[in-house]
Order: structure tokens, then sequence, then C-alpha cells
């Protein structure tokens, strides 16, 4: 059954898909869109965060929208950065591996959800959007250190042994940053106050298996190898290593966001342990993307100084 709820997400994204696509035909500014979307992202975001502090159910309502907001944002920014046609293989693949690694584990026996489930009876509606906006998140991160620190993506003109190494560098990078995300997310998430899904095979890192973190890895990363290899084969401009400082800090924040929402649900837990873990985990990526922003506008200065 489809909620009002869901069905206005789903409005929301439609229009977010319309804007990526017709902003050339129409000369629709999409940086004002992106900026837009990113602001409505904090206001539901904030919502949803003072809904958990105080169960006032408008703020829950509005605090919903906070996931279909975050998936608009990254199709606009995405079409922008990307292109669309990039975008729509790139979500594709993340769409994909996602899903079918969701149905892999809950039928060979190691978790199901208590949630609501839509994908063959197995898999919440939200999940394999939510790998799309995790997995884009490491992917543009990973390309944030590249640029910032004067390199370039991979391409099909540098050496092989180069390309090669430079593809597997990159991609493990991202699946690192997705699984430091999951390293506070999930104990989070499978906490008795929230269960959203339970472990029927645990672990030793608070009762969630070893795997689990693999399977994240190996997921982010083989996506984006994937991804990275159509990228550096296909006919392209050469990369420019000046950033549009927007666009990339908004991706710094949003990482900042995931963190910062689950450190302060796991205090409100008593779990003060996860918001250490996460802090030693996800703020390092964080920094390090801030320090890639000023050294590229440092060199950008320089560059043009008389």
């Amino acid at each position: 059954m489809f909620s009002f709820g869901l069905i206005i997400g789903l409005l929301i994204i439609l229009v977010a898909i319309l804007i990526a696509t017709l902003a050339r035909p129409l000369n629709l500014n999409k940086n004002f869109y992106i900026k837009l979307c990113f602001i409505l992202l904090l206001l539901t975001v904030f919502s949803d965060l003072l809904s958990y502090l105080t169960s006032i159910s408008i703020l829950g309502f509005i605090g919903s929208f906070s996931f279909f907001f975050t998936f608009a944002f990254v199709i606009l920014h995405s079409s922008k950065v990307l292109g669309n046609r990039k975008t729509a293989i790139f979500f594709i693949f993340a769409f994909l591996f996602g899903l079918l690694s969701e149905i892999n584990s809950i039928q060979i026996g190691l978790f199901y959800y208590t949630i609501p489930t839509f994908f063959f009876g197995l898999v919440p509606f939200t999940i394999p959007f939510l790998w799309v906006i995790i997995i884009y998140l490491s992917y543009t991160l990973t390309n944030l250190f590249l640029f910032g620190f004067g390199g370039e993506k991979p391409k099909r003109t540098d050496k092989p042994w180069y390309l090669t190494g430079l593809i597997l560098l990159t991609s493990s990078i991202s699946g690192l940053i997705a699984v430091n995300l999951d390293m506070i997310a999930d104990p989070v998430s499978v906490s008795p106050q929230a269960a959203q899904w339970v472990w029927i095979v645990g672990g030793p890192y608070f009762g969630i298996p070893i795997s689990n973190f693999i399977g994240w890895f190996l997921v982010t990363a083989g996506t984006v190898l994937i991804f990275r290899s159509y990228e550096a084969f296909e006919t392209q401009p050469k990369d420019d290593p000046q950033l549009d400082t927007k666009l990339y800090l908004y991706i710094i924040i949003i990482y900042l966001i995931y963190f910062l929402f689950n450190a302060i649900k796991a205090f409100t837990l008593g779990k003060v342990e996860y918001t250490l873990i996460g802090t030693a985990t996800m703020v390092p990526f964080i920094l390090i993307g801030l320090l890639a922003l000023l050294f590229n506008r440092k060199n950008r200065i320089e560059r043009f100084k008389p």
C-alpha cells in the first residue's frame, strides 16, 4: 500500500528528475534547485531529529521526508557533476548492487527486517535508494580528495599500471567511507529501542557479524570500481581539477549529518561508545575533505595572481 507520505515523497523525487532532465532545454538554473533542495533537506532532517527527541507528531511527519529530499538532492547534484546519462548509469549500478546484496543476505539467513518490506516481500522500499545515496556520497568524497589535492579521475590515456592502480585505490577508499559510516549507523539501527532489523547470525561487533562490514565494502567498492572503469574508457573531456566548492561542501555536510544524527541517537540510547566509534571512523574523512577544499581554493587563488 502506498501511503500519503510515500506519494508525496515520490513526487519530490519525480520533480527532481524533471528538473535534472529539463534544465537545459528550459534554461533552468540547476545550482538554484540544488541549493533549494539542500535547504529543504536540512529543514526535514532537523525536524526528524526534533521529533526523535520530543515525539511531536507534526515534526515526525515533516522529518519523514528527509530521505526523499536527500535522494532528490543526490539526483540534482549528480546531474550537475556527472551529467544525466552518467547519473542514470551510476544509479542503476548502485541500486541493483544494493538490492541484490540485501536479498542475498536475507535469503541465506543473516538477518531480517522488522519494518514493512516492499521488494519481493524482503526489503523495505527505501533501502536500495539509501544504498544509492551512500555509494554516491562515498564516490563523490573520493573525487573531492582526488581533485582537491591536484589529481584527476582515472582515464584511458593513463598508463595501464597507473590506471588500474588508481581505479582500485579510489574504489577501495569509497568502500571504506561507506563502511565507516556503517560502523555507527548499524549498531544504532539494531539497538533494542530501534530494531529496524534483527541479526539472526550474531557477531563480535555489538552483535553484528563482521561479514556485514565486508559486504558494505564489497558492494560500495564494487559499484564504484565498475563505474570508474566505465568513466575511464568513455570519451570525455579532461577533468578540471578546480572544484565547485559549494557542490562538494554540500556532500561533506550530508556525510556530517549522518554522523551527527547517529551520534545523537547513540547518546540518547546511553551508548556513548557508538559516538566515539563514529567520531574515529567518520570525522577523519570529513576533515580530509575540508582540507582538500582549502588546498584547492588556495591553488586556485595563486593560479590567478598577477
